[in-house]
């Protein structure tokens, strides 16, 4: 949808002899005097310390897509800040981004201001020093899909004026919820400024002042999953009649004193093309452009993040792949305390240039699904880099259970600390459980996947657990907790979950400085194939990087995901996509037979080399490399070595990284990591 360029419109309003001063149509004072004009906005000197201005052309719900304002001031010698409030909850909650000018070092700050103080979420200096009666914007803007200076998501950028001279641009994340979401203003602490030109761009300008609204997941280019209700959320003025109009159906509903409204609109078959009309009373929305066919959902951590053109899948990428038939909903990264109606966010049509800054695996994954099934494919894409699995629950489900309850307990107690301007917990991983930062428990399902819950999807890709190694044993309830959790948010026990085990690594951080956390955590995951149906495991070990977390091959994780979805979902039963997962351990004769599923034609090994990577031990508790032999039914290896007579327990793939582990199937597909033993590991303790 075409955006608009909404500016506040400033004027002086006298009335009677007292010079007081009130805001027209775009202004709001929040605290403080302001003089008004068309032209520029500044503060009325006086004994006020403490100038806000609320712009409102802004609304909470309404995602914008740039920020910014000239300003100059005029007296050197003056001190105090100036800049821009953003995400606005109250006169004395909100975030903001502050320039300090006659600081030692100028100074650009993100802070939140809430319980009566400020507390820093980010400092950059600027290089250079700002000079009186100089004019200069400052800016907040969406970076450009693909940005190979920054991968951050925006940019602040703060030039001269007259000369365009860039004085500071910095990429940023929405570490606190401040950039592209909600009410925002001006601030300054300074009666010597002056602001002038203040725009701010809108996501959806049809949106202001609109009563009837939806939520940015419909929209234009939007992909409904098909032979399939699908749920149509939004709001409008109470007790007001909505319709919605689509492939000739007409179907409507009354909202309900809070104006709340959902219409299950009748399944509908695979279309390349629709438009849908949603009206109440003298509003009226058409989306365009709808496709109908597979809808998934991508969420996790940084792995899934990771972008094409950061991965192997951009050698993958030609001209030829413009493909309208392959959309994504690329969801606003958005940390909420409480569940949002919307967080921004919009469908993007497949191109050579929009791939290349998607998911690498989720680009992959809609290229191999698109190949198989010729229907549209669409996939929303909901996740943030460094976050632990706690982030993504609903807190009431964490809250009710008696294991995940203790998280909500330190949550709270945090709570307390920062209302009292004390410190909390910052040292990775008990950080993850404290309040004031974007991935706290529940912060990101609030922001990112309540709104989009229960928009019909076939199923859910999740690629998460690095955050978690830590504390891997609390893993263990996690993960399965957070499957149930999902499928009940959609209404679908049944929903289908594919995750990602964790890839090779040992860079001696994230817990791979610990022994054992990350192939507990992969033996964690391994596990939950028993214990929850309609679930799918892509082992990824072998495409890890000891030194870096985030390898660069991404492509042949997206085959694998898609495969798991072709056979597990749409019945393409001769894929073979899965490789050998560990069913028994039978101890006899001083060795192991293991025995394995999903072994398609035969065990074997990758590059025909000799079978490695298992290790046996006694009841001493000691591992030692073991000799490893594939049985004649390809189905099972035997397992032994001299220095253990009698074992007991066989290890196989048990590192942070195992690049000598190659037991596959017969297709090649590498067998997960395991154990067989339930020895006391050393992240067992930390809960």
């Amino acid at each position: 949808m075409k955006m608009a360029v909404l500016t506040g419109a400033l004027a002086l309003c006298f009335l009677g002899c007292n010079n007081s001063v009130k805001a027209q149509t775009g202004w709001k004072q929040l605290s403080g005097a302001w003089n008004i004009s068309p032209n520029r906005v500044s503060p009325m000197a006086g004994k006020d310390r403490l100038f806000t201005l609320q712009y409102t052309g802004s609304a909470k719900e309404i995602a914008w897509e740039s920020l910014s304002v000239d300003f100059r001031f005029e007296d050197r010698s003056a001190k105090g800040a100036l800049g821009m409030m953003l995400n606005i909850e109250a006169p004395d909650d909100y975030q903001l981004l502050r320039i300090a000018p006659d600081t030692a070092r100028c100074v650009l700050q993100l802070l939140h201001r809430k319980y009566g103080y400020f507390r820093m979420w980010q400092e950059v200096i600027v290089p250079a020093k700002l000079s009186a009666n100089q004019v200069y914007t400052v800016s907040i803007v969406k970076a450009p899909a693909v940005d190979l200076e920054d991968w951050r998501p925006w940019k602040i950028m703060i030039r001269e004026k007259g000369s365009g001279t860039i004085l500071l641009k910095q990429g940023v994340s929405n570490d606190m919820p401040a950039f592209g979401l909600g009410q925002v203003g001006l601030y300054t602490t300074r009666p010597d400024i002056a602001f002038s030109d203040f725009q701010c761009i809108l996501q959806h300008p049809e949106q202001k002042n609109r009563a009837l609204v939806l939520p940015s997941v419909f929209a234009d280019r939007m992909v409904l999953q098909h032979s399939r209700v699908n749920p149509v959320w939004g709001k409008a003025a109470p007790g007001s009649e909505v319709e919605i109009r689509i492939a000739g159906k007409r179907l409507k509903t009354r909202t309900g004193k809070d104006g709340k409204w959902k219409i299950g609109l009748p399944a509908l078959p695979v279309n390349d093309s629709l438009d849908m009309e949603v009206c109440s009373e003298k509003d009226r929305i058409r989306i365009r452009n709808i496709a109908v066919g597979e809808v998934w959902l991508a969420s996790g951590q940084s792995n899934m993040e990771m972008r094409t053109w950061q991965s192997d899948v951009s050698k993958t990428i030609t001209q030829r792949n413009n493909d309208p038939g392959l959309r994504v909903f690329k969801q606003s990264q958005w940390p909420s305390g409480d569940p949002v109606f919307s967080s921004g966010g919009e469908w993007i049509l497949a191109d050579s240039a929009n791939v290349m800054g998607w998911s690498a695996i989720v680009s992959s994954f809609g290229i191999n699904l698109r190949k198989t099934l010729h229907m549209p494919v669409g996939i929303i894409c909901a996740y943030w880099g460094g976050t632990a699995v706690e982030s993504w629950f609903p807190r009431e489900e964490l809250a009710k259970d008696p294991v995940t309850a203790p998280i909500l307990e330190r949550y709270h107690a945090s709570l307390v600390h920062l209302e009292k301007g004390l410190p909390v917990e910052t040292r990775f991983p008990w950080s993850w459980d404290v309040a004031g930062q974007s991935h706290t428990p529940g912060n990101l399902y609030n922001g990112m996947i309540a709104p989009v819950a229960p928009y019909s999807i076939k199923g859910v890709l999740w690629y998460q657990g690095e955050s978690n190694t830590q504390k891997a044993r609390q893993y263990e309830h996690l993960f399965p907790l957070l499957i149930d959790t999902w499928r009940k948010k959609w209404d679908n026990p049944e929903l289908r979950f594919f995750y990602v085990q964790l890839a090779g690594y040992d860079g001696k951080q994230s817990g791979s400085e610990i022994e054992s956390a990350w192939p507990q955590l992969r033996d964690i995951q391994r596990k939950v194939l028993d214990k929850k149906k309609q679930t799918g495991m892509v082992v990824a070990f072998h495409l890890g990087d000891s030194l870096d977390i985030h390898p660069y091959r991404k492509n042949e994780i997206g085959l694998r995901l898609a495969n798991l979805a072709l056979h597990d979902a749409y019945g393409f039963k001769k894929i073979v996509s899965r490789g050998p997962l560990f069913t028994q351990a039978l101890f006899k004769n001083g060795g192991a037979t293991i025995r394995f599923r999903e072994t398609a034609e035969g065990l074997t090994t990758a590059a025909g080399k000799p079978l490695a990577g298992f290790t046996i031990a006694g009841n001493d508790q000691v591992f030692y490399p073991a000799a490893a032999v594939i049985s004649n039914d390809g189905k099972t290896v035997v397992v032994s070595s001299d220095k253990v007579p009698v074992p007991v327990a066989v290890r196989y793939g048990w590192a942070n990284y195992s690049p000598e582990a190659n037991l596959v199937n017969s297709v090649g597909l590498p067998a997960s990591p395991f154990r067989t033993d339930n020895w006391r590991l050393l992240t067992d303790d930390t809960l």
